[in-house]
């Protein structure tokens, strides 16, 4: 964890300087950076190397050797410091990781995902983005700090349809437990849209038996703009009423490396009265910098949240992240270790 500290203090150096030299600097100068940034890019790979190697490790221990067909093991980790400023003038620090495990030799169906949640506090709500920890990552719960791990078997996986069963734990005092099973259709439109529809059963220790609605419509508008409406619901055993949330973004590439999205969405629960407890407008903008697993994002967002009066309250704030990305894939039956393509910059977050 320390070389993954200092790599990302040292890429977020080299950013900024990359984005704030002159013609006029010296030649010692940019020998200097490019000797840094050569330093990055091994400490990278070396690390994105020990990580495959563990995973690989623990997939031939549980696992067993199938040499008539070509076996893969996959991993994918992002790890996001984030930066929050409000109107407060409080500035806040956070960081969250997440990885995903492809552990083919024990089962093809079989993925590890493991989540460590300790970002910046939100004071504004926000659809719940999975893997997320189900019953914990909510719509008006936002803010969690937790490590979530949950080991999935997929049933079905079609380009239309995706069904799979998870069981896990939370650490925390005491260890919380959960059990769920998500289902995803995909619908397609015409050549230009398609709509979702997901289900989510989970049971936990904190909001006992409950399920997650979603729907969302995808369309692709003129000037390569991506229109995004997303609506979602929860309901639980623990939780009163329902909570719910819907969001209108569009999304556009700028370039290979950079996308902005520009979107609004309008938060609340049944039990309430009004059922509207927030609204929302935000914009975020994300870059490749530098290298393929190095990004960064901005996004100032204005929210109004209903207070003990009933009235309607403007609140903003900024929220800086840098995002560093480890990923590997192995091929059993070559013994070859390599990485896979670029993270593209839209991020499906």
């Amino acid at each position: 964890m320390a070389e993954v500290v200092i790599l990302t203090i040292m890429t977020a150096a080299i950013a900024i300087a990359a984005e704030t030299h002159s013609p006029a600097e010296t030649t010692a100068t940019d020998n200097r950076a490019a000797t840094i940034g050569e330093t990055v890019a091994k400490t990278h790979d070396r690390i994105e190397r020990n990580i495959l190697e563990q995973v690989i490790r623990f997939d031939d221990f549980f696992g067993s050797v199938k040499s008539e067909s070509e076996r893969k093991t996959e991993y994918q980790l992002r790890w996001r410091n984030a930066l929050r400023l409000d109107n407060s003038g409080h500035l806040s620090y956070g960081t969250n990781l997440r990885a995903s495990l492809v552990l083919s030799k024990i089962s093809d169906r079989l993925r590890l995902v493991i989540a460590g949640e300790d970002e910046a506090q939100s004071l504004s709500p926000n659809l719940p983005q999975d893997p997320g920890a189900p019953g914990y990552d909510r719509t008006l719960a936002p803010s969690t700090r937790l490590v979530n791990t949950e080991l999935r078997l997929g049933l079905i996986k079609t380009p239309s349809a995706e069904l799979f069963l998870g069981g896990g734990f939370r650490i925390d005092i005491p260890i919380e437990l959960f059990v769920r099973s998500r289902f995803q259709y995909i619908h397609n439109l015409d050549d230009l849209s398609h709509v979702r529809f997901a289900e989510t059963l989970f049971v936990n220790n904190s909001a006992g038996f409950g399920e997650t609605s979603e729907v969302g419509l995808d369309r692709l508008l003129p000037a390569k703009i991506l229109l995004r409406w997303a609506n979602s619901g929860t309901v639980s055993e623990k939780i009163s009423g329902m909570e719910w949330g819907s969001e209108l973004s569009f999304l556009r590439e700028l370039s290979p490396k950079s996308a902005i999205t520009m979107g609004g969405g309008v938060y609340g629960n049944t039990s309430s009265a009004p059922a509207v407890t927030t609204y929302r407008i935000f914009t975020r903008y994300r870059r490749n910098i530098l290298v393929r697993w190095l990004f960064y994002e901005l996004e100032p967002e204005v929210f109004w949240p209903r207070e003990s009066s009933g009235a309607f309250v403007a609140n903003y704030a900024v929220t800086g992240r840098l995002e560093v990305v480890f990923q590997g894939v192995s091929a059993e039956k070559t013994g070859a270790t390599r990485s896979l393509p670029p993270v593209p910059a839209i991020s499906s977050r």
